[in-house]
């Protein structure tokens, strides 16, 4: 109830929580995917002359992951960002059972003659992406960050993607990912009051291509590594 009354007291404040949160998320994706990118790079990416003393993909990837723990304005951004992660669940949970309950009314009337399988499926897709985040950040946040277990994130990163398992499961996050972004997008401009006809097609094929280029790029990285 406390929730209701204060961020998410109306449902505009929900989509609009719901679409500032996701940009931030989808901004952090970006970064995330960038830095990804350096496991599948070769080794003559990293000149010695360029990056100091990093002279291979291992050191590379290990000094982005040491800089990202111990940099104290990265740290400040991780924290902003579970707290996105945190309000974008409880403000989906609440537009979900919001939604429902608009769907009893009898004089409620649902289109979906214009609406995508995937836009009426958000939920599952959500679940599906939870699901997925909770394994991804067991795996890894937690044993390299949170209990320093394991030090060289490079060999833990290796050592889980050779196993088929988890290459599934994160191809099935990665695709559930895509189309919740390809989604978002457009929707999240739509909650900010952003949605002419004429501009609202171009930002439908931008969220197109975008959800598309993360998706791939993301999905092929834990495929290259299982067969390195």
């Amino acid at each position: 109830m406390a929730l209701k009354k204060g961020l998410f007291k109306t449902s505009v404040a929900r989509k609009n929580m719901m679409a500032i949160t996701g940009l931030f998320i989808i901004f952090f994706l970006v970064i995330h995917l960038a830095g990804n990118l350096i496991l599948v790079l070769p080794d003559s990416f990293f000149p010695i002359e360029f990056w100091g003393n990093v002279a291979n993909q291992h050191d590379m990837y290990n000094a982005y992951s040491h800089f990202l723990v111990h940099f104290w304005l990265i740290t400040l951004v991780a924290w902003v960002l579970y707290i996105a992660i945190i309000l974008h669940v409880i403000d989906a949970i609440l537009i979900t059972l919001n939604n429902r309950k608009a769907k009893g009314d009898s004089y409620a009337v649902t289109d979906n003659s214009t609406s995508t399988w995937y836009s009426r499926n958000m939920g599952i897709l959500g679940t599906v992406i939870g699901v997925f985040l909770v394994i991804h950040m067991a795996q890894f946040w937690l044993q390299y960050k949170v209990l320093k277990i394991e030090h060289d994130l490079y060999n833990l990163v290796l050592a889980t993607m050779k196993q088929w398992w988890f290459v599934v499961i994160y191809e099935l996050g990665i695709i559930a990912l895509g189309f919740h972004i390809v989604h978002g997008i457009e929707s999240a401009h739509r909650s900010l009051g952003i949605y002419p006809k004429k501009v609202m097609r171009v930002i439908k094929y931008i969220a197109l291509i975008f959800g598309l280029v993360m998706a791939v790029l993301y999905a092929i990285i834990p495929i290259i590594l299982y067969f390195k």
